[in-house]
């Protein structure tokens, strides 16, 4: 794998973490649970520099989103 492959697996890694957090929210909202939308933890991870703040939060619909994003993404190669 080179840099390019590295950077292009990790942006399909990041979109799809993203897109299953949005799915879950929708599904939840459609279905009226909240299953999907959960935290898995009490706080977010956090970066912070200077004036930019980076908090994320981790839901069982991101981890799926992720989970799917990364076997799609192997697959196709």
């Amino acid at each position: 794998m080179n840099k390019t492959q590295i950077g292009n697996l990790l942006l399909v890694l990041f979109l799809g973490l993203m897109a299953g957090a949005v799915a879950g929210v929708v599904l939840d909202r459609l279905l009226g649970m909240t299953y999907l939308s959960k935290f898995l933890f009490t706080t977010p991870a956090s970066l912070e520099l200077y004036i930019v703040k980076v908090e994320i939060q981790l839901t069982p619909a991101s981890l799926i989103g992720l989970v799917a994003s990364g076997y799609l993404a192997l697959k196709k190669g």
